[in-house]
């Protein structure tokens, strides 16, 4: 049972099991940020919460970045990759199972920015679809600063759940100023549902879909410039374990 809402270690389990684990730079990132995501190259940058010490809500926080960037490797590696197959196959005529049909159509609802009503776009359905989701996370976040760049950002539909994830991972509030008490609660729930939806799927879909990223992934390695890359470490073991009783 985890310390929060949401068990962390899903994300590590599910990664590990398709082979898409992150490699990991344990540093701060340049800029406000406190961590990254490369989705080409499957890299988080995070700081290792065990290097921290006793001082817990600061642990709470480096486990809830981490959490954060992982949902990120978790969207980008199965969840996204794995609805667009099934959108390569029902373009192709293909039929499609009630599962894959579910999962499809609530992929469409929770990252409406990302491809809108894939395999069969309505551009009338997508446009009510980002309205409601711009309704609803206008109500529930607000900048404290004002600062309206960084409220699209915060409510962007894949930041949101990756928000949500890192902040209800842990027991600490790590709640901004300005946010709805719902907000992180709900969005990190979202994320579940679809998780658990994706882990319903056929396991010849999920693993092949898993296998096609993998390849990219490693491609995209030989090649990258990035500067973290070198500093990056393989994740052989789950950071989240000890937020488990």
């Amino acid at each position: 049972m985890a310390d929060g809402l949401f068990n962390a270690s899903r994300l590590y389990d599910v990664l590990k099991q398709y082979g898409l684990l992150p490699k990991q730079a344990n540093m701060y990132p340049a800029g406000e940020s406190s961590g990254l995501f490369n989705p080409e190259i499957n890299r988080v940058v995070a700081p290792d919460a065990s290097l921290t010490g006793r001082n817990q809500v600061l642990r709470d926080d480096n486990l809830s970045t981490l959490a954060h960037e992982m949902s990120h490797s978790v969207q980008q590696n199965l969840l996204i990759n794995t609805a667009i197959a099934i959108q390569k196959k029902k373009q192709q005529g293909a039929k499609l199972t009630d599962q894959e049909q579910q999962y499809l159509r609530a992929s469409e609802q929770m990252f409406v920015d990302q491809f809108g009503n894939v395999g069969s776009f309505d551009k009338s359905k997508n446009r009510a679809d980002t309205k409601a989701y711009e309704n609803m996370s206008k109500q529930m976040y607000s900048s404290p600063r004002g600062d309206k760049d960084y409220e699209r950002y915060r409510r962007s539909p894949m930041e949101a759940q990756a928000f949500g994830v890192g902040k209800m991972s842990v027991p600490t509030d790590l709640r901004s100023e300005g946010e709805n008490p719902h907000f992180n609660p709900s969005m990190a729930t979202e994320f579940d549902i679809l998780l658990s939806m994706y882990q319903n799927l056929p396991e010849s879909l999920k693993s092949s879909a898993a296998l096609s990223k993998q390849t990219q992934v490693e491609k995209n390695r030989q090649t990258s410039k990035d500067m973290y890359l070198n500093y990056s470490k393989d994740m052989f073991k789950n950071p989240f374990e000890s937020t488990i009783k």
